[in-house]
């Protein structure tokens, strides 16, 4: 056996893990992905955020490293000076983990804990019957100072729990997908001449989000895409009709004179 030289790596010192810090990146480290959002919204339903910096698609995360987050227009001086700062590591009581205090993944594990005493509640009241509130509820199953990032990662979270909560049964027509996705053929896909595409179980806002909807599991059911569609046209008809009578009123305000007589600031 020889002897391992002093200049060996394993030897020396370990460097103290530095933070590389953003509030629009997801996580600290060299590389995460920046949840940045623009004012823009998506055509989706219901709509969300379009992120300003995202992948091939609008909807994928684009990963920041380094070179790119000191490059970045959007990062503040504050951030520049919490980079050098070395975070103080905590225990979790929910994990049994250490977490970063004041970070991302300590508030997420906080409110995600209390969403999964949610859900073990509702199995206790509904043993037999169904798991979810028929009308829905806007009350929301974590606190409300939690912050947009964290929904976010708990709605992700919440989608695989209530599909397995409901046995990938669609609650509407009962139809048993046996897991998240299943194959189905298509007489409409390559071009007409048919084939195996895959189709994927969803997960439905009783009450939507636009009406304060909340993401409470007794406000979710597990919906196949064709039940879905028959939901969200409807939801889809309420919202143009209102456009339109938004659009109505504006246009018939700047039909009016531009005379203060005409105008009643009364409302009478």
């Amino acid at each position: 056996m020889h002897k391992r030289c002093l200049s060996d790596s394993s030897l020396l010192p370990s460097k103290k893990r530095v933070r590389v810090g953003c509030f629009h990146r997801l996580t600290d480290g060299d590389a995460s992905y920046c949840i940045l959002q623009s004012n823009r919204f998506l055509e989706e339903v219901p709509p969300q955020r379009a992120f300003i910096f995202h992948g091939s698609k609008e909807g994928l995360l684009m990963l920041c490293d380094r070179a790119m987050l000191n490059a970045c227009p959007f990062q503040t001086e504050s951030d520049r000076t919490d980079r050098t700062k070395p975070g103080r590591l905590v225990p979790c009581r929910f994990c049994k983990r250490r977490h970063f205090e004041g970070s991302t993944a300590k508030r997420l594990c906080e409110e995600w804990s209390s969403v999964k005493q949610v859900l073990k509640q509702m199995r206790q009241e509904r043993p037999e019957g169904r798991s979810y509130y028929s009308m829905g509820t806007i009350q929301p199953p974590y606190s409300d100072s939690t912050p947009d990032l964290v929904r976010r990662l708990i709605w992700i979270r919440l989608k695989s729990a209530v599909l397995r909560r409901d046995h990938y049964v669609c609650q509407d027509c009962g139809d048993d997908f046996g897991g998240r996705r299943r194959k189905i053929f298509d007489p409409n896909a390559r071009r007409g001449s048919g084939g195996y595409v895959w189709e994927c179980l969803e997960v439905h806002h009783i009450i939507p989000r636009s009406k304060q909807g909340s993401d409470h599991p007794g406000n979710l059911m597990t919906l196949c895409p064709a039940c879905h569609r028959k939901y969200t046209s409807g939801l889809m008809v309420e919202f143009v009709e209102e456009r339109r009578r938004v659009c109505q009123i504006v246009r018939s305000i700047r039909e009016l004179p531009d005379d203060r007589e005409e105008w009643d600031f009364r409302g009478e």
